[in-house]
């Protein structure tokens, strides 16, 4: 029983230290401008999955909520994750394409005013 106990404790003390040593990875406050090479090095070190990113508005300008930079405006899509990714090619996928072309009912249309189509097509919300 105690080398069962002693296990746990262990084990329970690598869970805390994984979690501790992980902190200073996501404490970090990106900047309303990010550097290009930081950037780079954050795309590589994403092992397959987008880096942390910056929201990008039509224009291609940085959007930081937290310190209020143009926190006004909507993202682009296009701007944001087009800037690593073939946004021509996967704006023609499944998902970008459902409802493109249905009309809009007039009572959706009154009722979400922001929407595009009554399907997926241009955003929901």
């Amino acid at each position: 029983m105690k080398t069962y106990d002693r296990l746990n404790r262990i084990l329970i003390l690598l869970v805390i230290l994984s979690f501790v040593m992980a902190i200073p990875a996501f404490a970090q406050t990106p900047s309303s401008d990010p550097d290009e090479k930081a950037y780079e090095e954050a795309k590589q070190d994403a092992m397959g999955i987008c880096p942390p990113i910056f929201l990008r508005d039509e224009n291609g300008n940085t959007i930081n909520p937290v310190s209020r930079v143009n926190a006004d405006v909507p993202y682009s899509p296009k701007q944001t994750c087009g800037k690593c990714h073939d946004y021509d090619k996967i704006t023609q996928g499944y998902h970008f394409n459902q409802g493109k072309g249905e009309k809009m009912t007039k009572n959706f249309a009154q009722t979400y005013p922001w929407c595009t189509s009554p399907g997926q097509y241009g955003g929901r919300w």
